[in-house]
């Protein structure tokens, strides 16, 4: 056998080791099938919206108070749970010079219902305008 032939079995020998040493390859996964789409009702969001109303600002006898009152409507699909109003007394430059908080609105505020506000706040000179929210916790 000549050295070239020896040579090229000892090569063809080499190269089948090493492609039977290879790891096989991975099975293919098989394939999931797809769900059918399909269309199912959704229930609205049960939600308060809530919106505030007939805003008053009321001074004290001694015009050292005053009272910012009004009426919660809540418009939206759910009740409310504890819901408190905020008053900021804001001067010409719009700096909120004051600020109060309602006492916890009681009970809950059922879509479609009302429910009144108060809040006292010192009454000074530089108070020009209010900015009132109802906030929840």
């Amino acid at each position: 056998m000549s050295y070239r032939r020896a040579h090229y079995l000892t090569l063809c020998a080499g190269i089948t080791c090493i492609a039977s040493c290879m790891p096989p390859a991975p099975p293919v996964p098989p394939t999931v099938p797809t769900p059918a789409l399909s269309e199912e009702d959704l229930k609205p969001e049960e939600r308060p919206d809530i919106t505030i109303t007939d805003l008053e600002e009321v001074s004290s006898p001694d015009h050292k108070v005053v009272t910012v009152t009004g009426t919660l409507v809540n418009r939206g699909m759910g009740a409310t749970r504890e819901v408190y109003v905020r008053v900021e007394a804001l001067n010409r430059e719009g700096a909120v010079v004051a600020t109060a908080d309602s006492d916890t609105i009681g009970g809950r505020i059922l879509p479609g219902a009302t429910a009144r506000f108060s809040v006292r706040l010192e009454n000074r000179a530089d108070i020009e305008r209010y900015h009132v929210e109802a906030l929840a916790r």
